[in-house]
């Protein structure tokens, strides 16, 4: 394990009792819990026939002895480990009534136990609403130790708002998910009847869409050093709530310490994984990052068509924010008199990515209707035709609005724009004007956009230090848009195993037929240009269902392939916080970058930061959660051999290197997360289908 000592959030516990007497009833019985006959224990299952089993498939149980009941059974809680979980979790539940503020059920049903701030607490003070520090409690056997397992997560900060939803006005009902009533939980499109009747103590959680709408600010500030504070935080409600006897009378958890990893249960990428190469000499430079190195190395290659011009695109009054951005890129500085002079602190653009700043002043736009910029480019690009066939353009508009800008109006002026210069075979670089002056533009924003222009015009910023393979890589992400209430799919993102990407397109969910057909085009047009088919690799948002896998494999039977594996990576676009991994032997807490943990049935935990094997006194830039993997293949020998599978998730890793919208390295790799992007933008455009340049270009970075 790298001389790491790995803490898993994971207590193993024994039942205090190996059997314990309960009582069943046929027919639901109020307040008891429902089982599926499935999950009942076998002394009760299998006193059912076949018949039985068809006219009535639940059980219900109080967890306890009950003198009216239809059965009673002295259940033997090791050989019902589906019941088990049932009845530990109901124990958990029933123990945290009396402690915690709020006990509820997540959607995953997991116990959540809510605790309110102290009101002396920094952030228990504001009188606007009452905040919560959330923990989750889920009961699992043998995942990674041998027996019952207690997974305890920290949630983080939820605020409830003191205004009931009586007396909240103007506010779209839409707006509000979850709620609180009587100190119980709800989803508010399920509130009960009692409620709906009583809204005067009905209190919303405030959600980000809520939180802007009252301007409420956000709940909890993202902290650089988050595994420190988680541990300390699960370890303190450990030693508040789980050692003491009273939780040992009901759950034996020995010392109620976290469980360290099992050496056959931690794995990890190769060390070759973390490199990029990048420059553009004969031999390429290895590097962890190129934040420090593409200045000295450049870039991996240039585009194509090596000729790159680019045309401003600006509000006419803001041409003095053009002129500086301008300066910028060609490292000059402007003088008081008016004459320009080499600014020998500044870096060009060609000294980032080598290729000149090479303005087409005659074909650059300034336009007059800051709110509706994108018929004035319509009708300029129309009238003057720039040479597309013969270079690549590239064009910087200058935005009047931040990226994060609320006024739907607004917002919607940037995708416009967009999708203008799209529909003329232009890709385009947006910058917030304020911006070009602030100090943070050339110390943070400047290199992140250098290596955007360069991949959006057709170069290549760093690549994968990977052995090309016959393989297809594609990736399939999605967005749901709370403003507009539609999830789109940007789907068929294809790439070669190596991270060179070939196109992509976006559909909405109700498309979904479509995906299969863009699949199918991928395929043949692999097959064509490579004359070999050894794996289709599907890197998917969630897990793909029968249905969604029938349409590929017919595909790829059709095309005389019926042999090559499908294998599909669930890639949760959430980062998980229900699994947490901690080395105890560094400081600060953090795993190495590439170690996998096993988490049993085809799961993995992969971590993705900056804290390379051998680099502990080098400074740590990403603190990320680890990513959650789930394998599924058409093929059932396909995964059988484990270093299959660790070679799909050092491809997963990889991957999350390849996103050059920015410089820092990311968590998510690029098969998940350009798709997410475009599907972002996509419902915007307000078109049916992507054009060709559209398709192939990486606009959305």
């Amino acid at each position: 394990m790298n001389g790491q000592n790995l803490k898993i959030n994971i207590i193993p516990f024994t039942p205090v009792n190996e059997k314990v007497e309960l009582a069943f009833f046929k027919k639901a019985d109020n307040g008891a819990f429902s089982l599926q006959l499935s999950d009942a224990p076998l002394e009760i299952a299998e006193t059912y026939s076949a018949q039985d089993r068809k006219r009535n498939p639940h059980v219900y149980t109080h967890f306890a002895a009950h003198n009216n009941a239809d059965f009673t059974a002295s259940v033997d809680i090791a050989k019902s480990i589906r019941f088990a979980k049932h009845y530990f979790t109901h124990i958990i539940r029933e123990y945290f009534k009396n402690r915690a503020d709020i006990v509820s059920n997540n959607f995953i049903s997991d116990v959540e136990v809510w605790f309110k701030l102290p009101t002396n607490t920094e952030r228990g003070t504001n009188t606007a609403f009452t905040t919560y520090h959330v923990y989750s409690l889920r009961v699992q056997y043998a995942q990674v130790s041998k027996g019952f397992e207690l997974v305890i997560y920290d949630n983080g900060l939820t605020r409830v708002l003191n205004t009931s939803l009586a007396d909240i006005h103007d506010v779209d009902s839409r707006v509000f998910t979850s709620v609180v009533y009587k100190n119980n939980l709800f989803s508010y499109a399920e509130l009960p009847l009692q409620a709906r009747n009583n809204f005067k103590e009905v209190f919303p959680i405030v959600n980000n869409v809520l939180a802007a709408q009252l301007s409420l600010g956000t709940a909890d500030k993202p902290f650089k050093d988050k595994y420190i504070r988680f541990w300390e935080s699960l370890n303190g409600f450990v030693n508040d709530h789980i050692n003491n006897d009273e939780f040992q009378s009901l759950i034996n958890t020995g010392l109620g310490e976290f469980f360290t990893v099992p050496a056959d249960k931690a794995l990890s990428t190769r060390k070759s994984s973390s490199f990029l190469q990048i420059g553009l000499e004969e031999e390429k430079t290895l590097v962890y990052s190129p934040k420090d190195t593409l200045k000295e190395h450049g870039p991996y290659s240039l585009p194509l068509k090596s000729d790159v011009k680019f045309i401003m695109i600006f509000h006419e009054n803001d041409r003095d924010y053009a002129n500086r951005l301008v300066s910028i890129f060609n490292k000059r500085y402007q003088k008081p008199d008016g004459s320009f002079m080499d600014d020998k602190f500044g870096t060009s653009l060609y000294e980032f990515i080598r290729i000149k700043f090479d303005l087409d002043k005659e074909n650059s736009i300034p336009f007059k209707d800051e709110m509706a910029p994108f018929d004035e480019i319509h009708n300029f690009l129309d009238d003057k035709c720039p040479d597309t066939e013969n270079y690549n353009y590239v064009a910087i508009y200058l935005s009047p609005f931040k990226k994060d800008e609320t006024d739907k109006a607004k917002k919607e002026v940037y995708y416009k724009v967009k999708k203008t210069l799209l529909n003329h075979g232009i890709t385009s670089q947006a910058i917030y004007k304020e911006h070009v002056l602030k100090k943070d533009f050339r110390n943070y924003y400047y290199i992140n956009i250098a290596a955007a222009i360069l991949a959006k015009s057709g170069g290549i910023p760093w690549k994968l230090d990977a052995v090309s393979k016959d393989e297809l890589v594609v990736g399939v992400g999605a967005f749901k848009s709370e403003e507009l209430k539609t999830r789109y799919i940007g789907s068929a993102f294809c790439f070669s195993n190596n991270g060179e990407f070939e196109e992509f397109n976006c559909i909405s969910e109700a498309e979904t037929f479509l995906l299969a057909q863009q699949i199918k085009i991928m395929i043949e047009n692999f097959i064509k240009k490579k004359q070999k088919l050894d794996r289709v690799v599907i890197h998917f948002y969630k897990a793909m269902s029968k249905r969604e896998i029938e349409p590929i494999k017919k595909v790829l039977f059709q095309l005389g392939y019926p042999e090559v594996p499908i294998v599909i990576i669930t890639i949760n676009k959430s980062l998980t916080k229900d699994y947490l991994v901690f080395d105890t032997n560094f400081r600060e807490l953090i795993p190495i970058s590439g170690t996998i943990i096993y988490l049993g049935r085809d799961k993995y935990l992969l971590f993705n930061n900056t804290r390379y094997l051998g680099q502990d006194d080098a400074k740590i830039e990403s603190y990320h959660l680890p990513l959650k993997l789930t394998f599924q293949s058409t093929h059932k020998d396909a995964l059988q051999d484990i270093a299959v599978k660790k070679e799909l998730i050092d491809q997963v890793y990889q991957f999350s290197r390849m996103y050059w919208k920015s410089v820092k390295q990311q968590n998510l790799p690029v098969t998940v997360k350009y798709p997410e992007m475009v599907a972002r933008i996509y419902p915007y455009f307000e078109m049916d289908d992507l054009n060709e340049f559209g398709r192939s270009n990486l606009w959305f970075l």
